[in-house]
């Protein structure tokens, strides 16, 4: 299983943007708009097409995203986390 430590280890940089990206996306929960984010609580997340989909109410669930050959963007709820 990869690890936040690993990515970190192979792209330092990774890390700059993951700090940052926290308070952008504090500031979308406190502006109505759920935020997607990958987690090590969830580690089918931290690869591929699944995501954690989080809501301004706090309700969390593990979705999968696609992109259609057409550009369009599919998301499918698989399971509430909380």
């Amino acid at each position: 299983m990869i690890t936040l430590k690993d990515i970190y280890k192979e792209d330092p940089t990774q890390r700059i943007i993951d700090e940052g990206s926290y308070w952008g996306a504090e500031q979308m929960l406190k502006s109505g708009v759920p935020i997607f984010y990958r987690n090590e609580k969830y580690p089918e997340t931290l690869k591929g097409n699944l995501f954690v989909k989080e809501y301004p109410n706090g309700a969390k669930f593990l979705v999968k995203k696609d992109l259609t050959p057409d550009h369009r963007l599919l998301e499918e709820i698989i399971k509430q986390l909380n």
